[in-house]
């Protein structure tokens, strides 16, 4: 078998299936460049000429599944055939089926090999309750809904090349089994190189859970994390009946930097400022940036009696300039930023992130400052 590029969509809405395909099955254009520079970042050049042809060109083979029985058929005949799925994109939610934990369960007792990702939104499941139901596994990656066409692009190339690579792998072991008779003396050699590409295929997995789930700019934590880790801090804190913090922040004078001076120079206080911040929180912060010159943080150890201790130390940040790297020149940059307390203003996400980003918005028409939520003030307001 060659490189293989067959990818199954398992949705039950039409629609879906037509956006997938949109994405993944297009004519070549200079898009590709920019695929082919992030493959090559996470896996490094170990492509033989053949499977680099296959990379290059994105030819993938799409087929598609409206339940999650049919799914598994399909997945049973490819295999058959000797034309097995490389990559699956199955939906959590498919009535009035089994559902896409239960799918892939079933997918993974005869075919372990076959790479995942999730399509879900964030309150349909969170990371651990997945964990509990499949179990760990580095063949399994959320993307979260609403997606854009990059993100699925990025995926199928990344999740595709880790196939092959892992097929490639297990062919070596097993022409290795067939030969250990025969080549003894060379053993010792061939099993090291195994492990070198195993060690390739560990370090390429890692760096790819790493990119889905921080920024590539900043390299802080990105929404799908932020969600991922307010959504732990509530069950944690509504199960100890203990209090924490959200806050949001935008920066002030960026888009001034950003207009005057160009993208790099924004880039660089982008960076800059998520660096500072870092050094500014303890160990159980997170600091995440949600796009744009927009922040969040969760902060656990946070009360209703020193809400603005910790976001008053990350203010502190911005009084030292920034010096651009390129010139001898200065810059300053300011920040808003809004707080909610769980749970006195809200009992989920979307309260306490709604309503820290209020509270930073009544921050900003005050200048650079700290503003806690207050339910009265945001009334009066609407």
């Amino acid at each position: 078998m060659g490189y293989n590029t067959r990818i199954l969509i398992v949705d039950d809405n039409e629609s879906i299936h037509d956006d997938f395909r949109k994405v993944l099955i297009h004519e070549i254009n200079e898009d590709h460049a920019e695929l082919d520079d992030l493959e090559a970042e996470l896996f490094g050049d170990t492509n033989s000429e053949e499977e680099e042809t296959a990379g290059e060109l994105l030819d993938y083979e799409v087929d598609s599944a409206m339940q999650g029985q049919e799914a598994l058929e399909m997945v049973d005949k490819a295999a058959e055939e000797g034309r097995p799925y490389a990559l699956v994109f199955m939906d959590v939610r498919m009535p009035p089926g089994w559902d896409g934990i239960e799918t892939i369960s079933r997918i993974w007792l005869k075919h372990p090999y076959i790479e995942m990702v999730l399509c879900t939104a964030y309150s349909d499941y969170t990371w651990d309750d997945i964990v509990a139901k499949l179990g760990s596994s580095d063949k399994l990656l959320f993307l979260r809904k609403p997606f854009d066409a990059v993100a699925v692009q990025q995926m199928a190339l990344s999740l595709v090349k880790k196939w092959n690579l892992g097929e490639q792998a297990r062919n070596y072991v097993k022409n290795l089994e067939q030969e250990v008779q025969q080549r003894t003396l060379q053993l010792k050699e061939l099993l090291n190189e195994l492990e070198k590409k195993n060690a390739e295929l560990a370090n390429s997995n890692e760096q790819l859970k790493h990119a889905s789930l921080h920024d590539s700019l900043t390299g802080l934590p990105n929404r799908i994390l932020f969600h991922d880790r307010l959504a732990q801090a509530i069950k944690l804190a509504k199960r100890n009946k203990t209090q924490f913090a959200v806050a949001v922040m935008d920066l002030n004078g960026f888009k001034e930097i950003n207009d005057q001076r160009g993208h790099l120079a924004g880039d660089f206080v982008l960076k800059t400022v998520a660096d500072r911040i870092q050094q500014t929180l303890r160990e159980s912060d997170t600091v995440a940036r949600l796009g744009g010159d927009e922040f969040a943080f969760v902060l656990p150890t946070v009360n209703r009696e020193s809400p603005e201790t910790v976001t008053e130390k990350i203010m502190t940040v911005f009084n030292e300039p920034i010096v651009m790297d390129t010139e001898e020149e200065q810059v300053y940059v300011g920040a808003s930023i809004g707080i909610t307390l769980y749970p006195d203003h809200g009992a989920n996400m979307d309260e306490l992130i709604g309503h820290a980003d209020a509270a930073m918005y009544r921050a900003k028409r005050g200048g650079n400052g700290v503003c806690v939520y207050d339910k009265d003030e945001d009334t009066a307001a609407n």
